[in-house]
């Protein structure tokens, strides 16, 4: 039988799902969902469909006649259904935090981002920016979480910058593209998220799902605390 193309929906328990990876078995011939959970894909009957992405459970789909003679619907399961379990540990004294170090870090970071956007800043002599004023505004990009009395061990801003610069999976394109951290940030960024004593287990292969799913989360507070704290250094530019 000659291939025909074939359509469907694809959902979890919250939504229709875009960008999940729709993969012929069969004919080893691939495409993703749209912006509305929608697909269409060349098939035959028999032929077996593959849905997933880093965030759902795969699941497997062997076609019929009647999936031919409709929109057919697949329901996927997320893979991150406990986020109690992103395990916030905190029982071990949180090692001494350097506001000064971090304050010139920041400065230079700074610094250079204002080479680069100089229209987001503007003269610093007309303005007046401070960037030691900046770094103190931004400070609770590193107030420290909760801890509660469990033995284990923290993972630290080495630890992060050490995973992105050799796995596969965690890489600087993910954490420029899917986090949208800029690059100019990245340490700053590992260092917010050394301050959230995330269990060093998530480090692991097997628990890359939770991992990412917790950097995902703080990604965006990150950025938002940058971008308010631009806006009180200079208010009239935004």
């Amino acid at each position: 039988m000659l291939s025909q193309n074939i359509t469907g929906k694809v959902y979890d328990n919250d939504a229709t799902v875009k960008g999940i990876d729709v993969f012929n078995l069969s004919k080893q011939t691939r495409t993703h969902t749209d912006n509305y959970g929608s697909f269409t894909i060349k098939a035959v009957i028999g032929d077996t469909l593959s849905f997933h992405s880093i965030f759902h459970n795969k699941k497997i789909v062997k076609l019929t006649e009647t999936d031919f003679n409709n929109v057919i619907v697949v329901e996927l399961r997320k893979t991150i259904n406990r986020l109690n379990e992103i395990l916030i540990q905190n029982d071990i004294k949180p090692k001494e935090f350097n506001q000064v170090q971090v304050q010139t870090s920041l400065g230079k970071q700074i610094k250079e981002d204002i080479k680069k956007n100089p229209h987001k800043y503007g003269s610093s002599s007309k303005y007046g920016l401070d960037i030691v004023r900046l770094a103190i505004l931004i400070g609770k990009l590193f107030k420290k979480s909760k801890r509660k009395n469990i033995s284990t061990i923290p993972v630290s801003h080495k630890d992060l910058d050490s995973l992105f610069s050799s796995n596969t999976f965690f890489n600087e394109e993910l954490l420029i593209n899917d986090l949208t951290i800029p690059k100019d940030y990245k340490q700053l960024f590992f260092e917010y998220c050394g301050t959230k004593n995330l269990e060093k287990k998530l480090l692991k292969n097997e628990n890359k799902i939770i991992l990412l799913d917790s950097l995902v989360t703080y990604s965006k507070t990150f950025l938002k605390i940058i971008e308010e704290s631009k806006k009180k250094v200079n208010p009239t530019l935004f």
